[in-house]
C-alpha cells in the first residue's frame, strides 16, 4: 500500500506502536508538529502488511492533520486521500465519510468551492445526514455563488442538530445578506451564545452589524462592526458588509471605496458578484 512521502528521523523500531501513538498525539496537542510527524510516519512505516490497514489509515490521518496544521495543504490532501483509500478498502463507510468531510473542509479553506462541494457530497453519500458534511456543503455552495442552496444545506444540518453552531452562523449570514434581518439576528445571536469559533466570529459579527444597521440600531451596529474589523480590517466579507451599511446610510463614497478594494483582492465568488452589482448601482446614481 503506497502513501504520502514519509521520512521519519528515526527507525520504525525506535518506539513500540502504542508508545508512538501516545507520543505523536501528545506532540500534536502541544504544537510540536515535527515530532508528531516523525512518530506518525514511524507508525505508518510499520503498518504496511495484511491486517494492518486500519492502523495504516489512522497513521496517515494523523499525518494529514499535522500537515494541515503546518500549512502544507498539498501534503495534507495526499495523506487524507491515502487514509481514505485504507478505510475504503476496509469498507468502513463511517470513517471514510469523516475523512471525506475533512477533505471538503480543506478545499473550502483554500477557496476551492467546487472541490469542497464534491467531497462533501461524497461524504453524504456514505453518511447521509451527517451534520459536519452538510455544514461544509452549505458554506461551499453559498461562497461558490448559490446562497439558496447553502441555506437549504444549513437547514438540513440544523434539523439534525438544532445547536450546530457553524450551521447557525452560516444560515444567519445568508439571511443577513439576503435582507432577512430579524431572522438573521435570531440565528446569529444564538450562534454567539452557543460559542462560535475564533475563525467564524468576525463574519458572524459583521453580519450582525448589517442586520442591526438595517433595523435602525445604528449605535449597536457601529460597535459590532468595530469588533468584526478588529482581527483583520482587510477581510473581504467584513468590508463588503461595511459597504452595505454605508449604502444604507447614504454614504456612497465610503461604500464605493470599500467595494473597489474588495474587488482588487480576489474575494469569494458570491462576494465578488455582490460587490460588482452594488458598485454598478452606486455609479449609476
Amino acid at each position: 500500500m503506497s502513501g504520502a512521502d514519509i521520512s521519519p528521523r528515526f527507525g520504525p523500531s525506535t518506539l513500540r506502536v502504542g508508545s508512538a501513538w501516545a507520543a505523536a498525539e501528545s506532540a500534536f496537542e502541544a504544537g510540536d508538529l515535527a515530532t508528531a510527524r516523525d512518530h506518525a510516519a514511524s507508525i505508518a512505516a510499520q503498518s504496511t502488511g495484511r491486517g494492518l490497514e486500519r492502523r495504516f489509515g489512522r497513521a496517515h490521518h494523523l499525518l494529514a492533520r499535522v500537515a494541515e496544521a503546518g500549512g502544507d495543504t498539498a501534503g495534507a490532501e495526499r495523506s487524507f486521500r491515502t487514509a481514505l483509500s485504507a478505510f475504503t478498502l476496509l469498507e468502513d463507510e463511517h470513517t471514510a465519510a469523516h475523512v471525506l468531510s475533512e477533505l471538503a473542509s480543506l478545499r473550502l479553506r483554500t477557496g476551492d468551492f467546487g472541490g469542497a462541494t464534491e467531497y462533501a457530497r461524497q461524504a453524504l453519500g456514505r453518511a447521509p445526514g451527517d451534520v459536519r458534511s452538510l455544514t461544509v456543503l452549505g458554506y461551499a455552495q453559498w461562497l461558490g455563488g448559490s446562497p439558496a442552496d447553502g441555506e437549504s444545506s444549513f437547514e438540513q444540518a440544523l434539523r439534525a442538530s438544532r445547536n450546530a453552531v457553524s450551521a447557525l452562523a452560516g444560515r444567519g449570514q445568508i439571511r443577513a445578506d439576503l435582507g432577512e434581518y430579524q431572522a438573521a439576528l435570531t440565528d446569529l445571536d444564538r450562534a454567539l451564545a452557543l460559542g462560535v469559533s475564533a475563525q467564524d466570529e468576525p463574519d458572524v459579527r459583521s453580519a450582525r452589524a448589517l442586520a442591526l444597521a438595517a433595523l435602525g440600531r445604528a449605535a449597536e451596529a457601529d460597535a459590532e462592526m468595530a469588533r468584526a474589523l478588529s482581527p483583520d480590517p482587510a477581510r473581504p466579507r467584513t468590508r463588503l458588509r461595511r459597504a452595505l451599511i454605508h449604502t444604507l446610510s447614504g454614504q456612497a463614497e465610503q461604500a464605493s471605496h470599500d467595494l473597489e478594494e474588495i474587488l482588487a483582492i480576489d474575494p469569494a465568488p458570491i462576494e465578488a458578484t455582490t460587490a460588482r452589482r452594488l458598485l454598478a448601482r452606486l455609479r449609476r446614481r
